[in-house]
Order: C-alpha cells, then sequence, then structure tokens
C-alpha cells in the first residue's frame, strides 16, 4: 500500500498517514495483518469501539486514523481521574466480554471459552476520540475466558515499569476502580499464565521481572485466605 510520513511506531508495527482520515498500520517484521484485520472488523460488527477497517493486504492494514489521546496520556495529565479511567477500562472489557469469538479464531492456551479476547488492553491501547473510545492494537486476540482478558489487564496495571510520577500517583486508582468493575475471583486463576505469556513475548527488565514475581506471590496469597 501507498503510504505518507510515519506518525507513529509501536513495539511491532508503525503507523503511516495514508490520505485523509486514513492510515496503514504496518508489521515491522512482514507478518501478514490480514487476521488482526479480520478480528477488528467482527468487533466492530458486535458493536465493540475497534477502529473501522477499509483494507488489508498482508504486512499492511488500511484503517480509521483515530484521533485522540491515549488512555495512558490522559492518566499522566491527569492522574486525578485515574478511577474514572478504570471505571472505562473495566467497563470495556465487560462490554468485550459479551462478544462470541469467530470460530476460525485460534484459542487462548488454557484458558477454554468462547469469547473475543484482545489480551492487550491497557491504558496504552485506548485512544480517546469525540466519538468515545477506540480499542487497537488487536494483535493478540485470542478465543476463551473473559477472566484471562481481565487478568491480562490486573497484570500489566499492577506491574508495569512507568517513569512519571503522575503515572505511579494515579496507579492504585486506577487499579482499585478497575477491579471494582471486573470479577477479580474469575480473573485470578489466569495471572500466572498471563504472567508466563507476557516475560515470553516481551523483553522484560529484572525490574519488570522481580515485579510480576511478588505480584504472584502477593496474589496467590490472597487467594489462599
Amino acid at each position: 500500500m501507498q503510504v505518507g510520513s510515519l506518525i507513529a511506531a509501536g513495539y511491532d508495527c508503525e503507523i503511516f498517514e495514508a490520505g485523509p482520515g486514513r492510515v496503514v498500520r504496518r508489521s515491522r517484521d512482514g507478518r501478514s495483518l490480514e487476521r488482526e484485520a479480520a478480528v477488528m472488523r467482527h468487533a466492530r460488527r458486535h458493536g465493540f469501539p475497534a477502529p473501522e477497517v477499509f483494507d488489508a493486504d498482508g504486512p499492511d492494514i488500511l484503517m480509521e486514523h483515530v484521533a485522540g489521546p491515549s488512555l495512558l496520556e490522559e492518566t499522566a495529565r491527569a492522574p486525578a481521574r485515574a478511577a474514572e479511567h478504570g471505571e472505562l477500562l473495566a467497563g470495556l472489557l465487560r462490554r468485550l466480554s459479551t462478544v462470541r469469538s469467530p470460530g476460525w479464531l485460534q484459542a487462548a492456551a488454557g484458558r477454554p471459552g468462547n469469547r473475543l479476547l484482545h489480551l492487550d488492553l491497557h491504558p496504552g491501547n485506548v485512544l480517546l476520540t469525540g466519538d468515545g473510545p477506540r480499542v487497537v492494537d488487536w494483535a493478540n486476540a485470542a478465543r476463551g475466558a473473559p477472566g484471562a482478558d481481565a487478568a491480562c489487564t490486573w497484570l500489566i496495571l499492577a506491574t508495569a515499569t512507568v517513569t512519571q510520577p503522575s503515572l505511579e500517583e494515579g496507579r492504585a486508582g486506577l487499579l482499585a476502580a478497575f477491579l471494582d468493575g471486573v470479577d477479580p475471583a474469575a480473573a485470578r486463576p489466569h495471572l500466572r499464565a498471563e504472567a508466563q505469556r507476557r516475560r515470553a513475548e516481551r523483553d522484560l527488565t529484572a525490574e519488570e521481572q522481580a515485579e510480576i514475581d511478588r505480584f504472584l506471590a502477593r496474589e496467590a496469597g490472597e487467594a489462599s485466605l
């Protein structure tokens, strides 16, 4: 696909201008994004706020240009609103838990179920627009139990390294409000599997590894009470 200027870059994809209101999401390693595009279309058809997809061809997705700050940026800007942002995250996961997965989508290992899972729904992947939130980056989408999605978000909120003092200030309120809006009991059995997947997929620092270990030990203790 023809692309214009680079406007953003993530962990494994880059975003390029592609005309008014449109961008191309391109994988860095050339892997096909057609499955991801199909997942986004499925989510959107079922009323979930994924970006609109216009076309997909190999490593490229032509999609709507979602203009707006991320929930992460908004939390850094206004940590006093962290609880509100945690409620928004929980609400998005509750909405997603009502969407049945397409039959062709691979199952998440050890998380049996028939719901559509995002498996990376954190504040950096929620963009706030004038029309409401949009959830981006569906690379990890799978079929399974909604508790696994909640566990993934819980793990990220609790253990991800943050460098901005305002984000650390808002973390506790964000996490508490998120947990109030989901079912921690359904999520807790999936925490260890989600931690293993995160370790396998990301080049985590020693500090992040240690924080995950502490978190898992703490939650195992809570579950045994």
